[in-house]
């Protein structure tokens, strides 16, 4: 299976890398943001303005940056993990685990992550919104960090600033890819996922250079998850192409 979405937003992407749900609402979007794991499980969520468009059908989301810091007593989020979709049975809890070692294995415990599990319909959304690419894929990622050097982590002056930022995976569309190739469902989707973290720490493959260190990350991280999990798993990356 190859990475066909693969991809870092651009600046314009969800505000202060907070996980979100991009839904349709009297025909325009609106944004849901998830600020803790209380409002992710009571489903408490907090509305901003919704988008609005401009000319020549672009989008722009109104800037939240004038949400308060967090106390120094608040709870660490950790991994969200928010499954949006009902097509494919998901393992919640083992996903997560797999996420907690690669955030181990990166040395990225510190860091708040955000995982958005959606259908082939949600995602083919936020895929025509910020690629202008009409149809589903496997991964769209949403750093919070725009302009992170690859192989460097931030250097977050807050608590708030504690943040990766968001990953939104296509589980329908990566399990039509398994039933193909006769892949594992989860074993895939963490492979995946260790492909959206390194967009969210810099990493691009826009240039066949930018692919060939990207790629050799991937093999380290997945090298030393094999090794932590018995398991063994391997970059979905096969081959560079600069539509991806």
């Amino acid at each position: 299976m190859e990475l066909l979405g693969a991809w870092k937003a651009p600046p314009c992407g969800l505000p202060n890398g907070f996980m979100a749900q991009i839904s349709n609402f009297m025909g325009y979007n609106r944004i849901q943001l998830v600020r803790s794991e209380q409002q992710v499980r009571s489903n408490n969520f907090t509305l901003p303005a919704p988008v609005r468009r401009e000319a020549k059908g672009s989008v722009r989301v109104r800037p939240c940056r004038e949400a308060p810091r967090p106390s120094p007593t608040r709870c660490k989020m950790g991994v969200v993990l928010r499954n949006l979709q009902k097509v494919v049975p998901l393992r919640r809890a083992r996903l997560r685990r797999d996420v907690d070692t690669l955030r181990h294995i990166l040395g990225i415990q510190k860091f708040d992550l955000g995982i958005i599990c959606v259908d082939n319909r949600r995602i083919q959304q936020i895929n025509y919104l910020y690629r202008k690419k009409d149809a589903p894929t496997d991964v769209l990622s949403f750093p919070f960090y725009e302009d992170l050097r690859p192989g460097k982590l931030p250097c977050p002056l807050h608590r708030d600033e504690l943040n990766l930022g968001d990953i939104f995976l296509g589980v329908e569309f990566v399990m039509n890819q398994c039933q193909k190739e006769s892949l594992d469902l989860h074993g895939a989707l963490t492979a995946v996922t260790a492909h959206g973290i390194c967009h969210l720490l810099g990493y691009r493959h826009e240039t066949e250079e930018e692919w060939a260190e990207m790629l050799q990350r991937e093999r380290y991280i997945l090298s030393e998850y094999n090794r932590l999990t018995g398991r063994h798993l391997e970059p979905l990356m096969k081959a560079f192409s600069p539509e991806t």
